[in-house]
């Protein structure tokens, strides 16, 4: 019997069309720590914004009513992107102590951890999985 071998797919980008590539890059890179690459070819750019294994590709909207959060339509998702981490809690001390809009969260729990934040275009983007050894914080809001 012969076993098919399959290709391998190494991660994904998230596509988020933005209202002002500048200020929602500057977000992403300088508040969440994100690296930044600008990508393109005269009018077609975009922003490639990776931290460890999640990238966002930041593309400005032609027309701001094309901004729609999957978050903010009815019937959507809570969120608009989700990533996996390994220390829920370091992440969500990282970005209440640097002022981001936190959504919703911190849920601690045995099993899940989970918080989300808000960018400036109004994405949700949630964070979850296990706690660091640093749990000697209390994470309420």
């Amino acid at each position: 019997m012969h076993q098919k071998i399959l290709g391998k797919i190494k991660g994904a980008s998230i596509v988020f069309l933005v209202s002002d590539i500048k200020k929602s890059s500057e977000f992403y890179r300088d508040v969440l720590g994100f690296d930044y690459e600008e990508i393109g070819i005269g009018n077609i750019k975009h922003i490639h914004l990776t931290r460890d294994n999640l990238t966002f590709i930041l593309h400005e909207a032609g027309k701001s009513v094309d901004i729609r959060p999957f978050s903010s339509l009815f019937g959507g998702p809570q969120w608009d992107a989700f990533a996996y981490s390994d220390s829920v809690d370091l992440l969500f001390e990282e970005f209440k102590a640097k002022g981001v809009e936190i959504a919703y969260g911190f849920n601690q729990d045995p099993k899940w951890n989970e918080f989300a934040i808000k960018d400036v275009d109004g994405y949700v983007i949630a964070f979850g999985g296990g706690l660091s050894n640093n749990r000697s914080n209390s994470y309420n809001l």
